[in-house]
């Protein structure tokens, strides 16, 4: 990638293409909790997490101006909270969709689909982050070069 294709992404001006994953490549990513979002086990069991402010500096203005608190706190439902604790590097997608079918009685469909649509809200967030074995990487790269640039989204 040229220095100005990656300056045209940082601008926004340009998305970047989407690299098309199969089902077995999600089944193998590991998520990750962001390492600056602190976060406690309360006494009901529901993790409460502690969520940095924006680093933009008119935020951190008002902040300071207004005596705002510089963490926003979110509590997650006992299911979010499973799924939160088991991000831990340790755990892949295919793994915590297996543990959500046992522990809350979901079939594996549900499963699949409802872990899918809360870490996408996860990483909107930029809350979490995944990591892929180095075969699949190698996998996506391969595919990516293979369409020229016409990848499709997931």
């Amino acid at each position: 990638m040229s220095w100005g294709e990656e300056l045209l992404y940082k601008l926004r001006l340009r998305r970047r293409p989407k690299i098309r994953r199969s089902r077995e490549d999600v089944l193998r990513s590991i998520p990750l909790r962001h390492p600056l979002v602190e976060w406690t086990r309360e006494e009901t069991g529901e993790v409460c997490l502690k969520i940095p402010a924006d680093n933009k500096r008119w935020l951190r203005f008002f902040i300071r101006v207004l005596d705002l608190p510089d963490k926003r706190v979110v509590a997650l439902d006992e299911v979010g909270s499973f799924v939160w604790e088991q991000c831990d590097g340790e755990h892949t997608f295919g793994e915590i969709v297996e543990a959500l079918v046992k522990r809350f009685r979901m079939t594996r469909r549900e499963a699949e689909a409802s872990l899918a649509e809360y870490f996408r809200l996860l990483g909107r967030r930029g809350l979490v982050g995944f990591a892929v074995p180095e075969t699949a990487a190698r996998e996506w790269t391969q595919r990516s070069t293979k369409t020229k640039g016409h990848a499709h989204g997931y």
